[in-house]
């Protein structure tokens, strides 16, 4: 076994060599990234009932420090001692040559899933995710229009930010610029619509859209000043047949 500043290396019984990450000294070296970690310390958790037939439940987090595995049994007889669930607790280097733990990963979780913890713990970490939004935004920014579709295609979190409303108002005021902004009918369709449908709309038919929209909000406008007016017309005329009821009733009195 050896040594470095951020991981230990460890033989197979194939004598390759394989790397065990440290991942306090990792973010001692990397100190803007580990704020971004968070303090429960937590790079992955995950949770997932097998494949049928069975029915057990399972849950992995991986922590600084460790990999905990927690399976219950689900079965439909009533055997005691089944709603207690399994645990597996190891550190990176005990959970690298673990094969129970490693098997029951692959039982309910899947391969996928048992290849993307040992990446954790050797080292093949997707940082990415645990950026603030606003930044990985900035960094989408950077991509060519044209491979966007591709890189929506890649995961549902590259999904999410491709499909984001703030990264399409960056695409669309680096094509179109500041000249529409001016327009407050313009700024409600962004609201309304969102900036990818703006972006992908042809300047004749933005022009009808704005013409639309204003004609709506000043019909609406007008609608709501006729109302008020009414209301107000209606309001006084109710005032002076009540004065005037009044004023009969005072006459016939005397």
């Amino acid at each position: 076994m050896e040594n470095n500043d951020m991981s230990i290396s460890l033989y197979t019984n194939n004598n390759k060599r394989i790397k065990i990450i440290d991942i306090h000294k990792y973010l001692k070296e990397h100190k803007l990234l580990s704020k971004f970690v968070g303090e429960n310390e937590i790079l992955f958790e995950y949770g997932s009932i097998a494949p049928s037939p069975s029915k057990d439940y399972g849950h992995i987090e991986i922590n600084f420090n460790e990999v905990i595995i927690r399976w219950w049994k689900i079965t439909l007889r009533n055997i005691e001692g089944s709603i207690y669930p399994c645990q597996i607790r190891n550190n990176y280097e005990d959970f690298s040559n673990d094969e129970i733990a490693q098997r029951e990963i692959c039982r309910i979780f899947g391969k996928e899933i048992l290849d993307y913890c040992l990446n954790i713990i050797y080292g093949n970490i997707d940082w990415f995710k645990y950026l603030p939004l606003n930044i990985k935004i900035k960094i989408f920014s950077y991509v060519n229009l044209d491979d966007i579709p591709r890189i929506s295609s890649v995961s549902k979190l590259f999904r999410s930010i491709s499909r984001h409303n703030d990264l399409w108002k960056i695409f669309y005021i680096r094509q179109h610029g500041y000249q529409l902004f001016k327009n407050k009918y313009f700024i409600h369709l962004a609201k309304i619509y969102g900036w990818r449908r703006l972006f992908f709309t042809n300047k004749l038919k933005l022009q009808m859209e704005l013409r639309r929209q204003s004609l709506s909000i000043y019909h609406h406008q007008q609608h709501s000043l006729d109302f008020d007016n009414q209301k107000q017309f209606q309001t006084t005329t109710s005032d002076i047949i009540r004065e005037k009821e009044k004023k009969e009733k005072e006459e016939e009195q005397q």
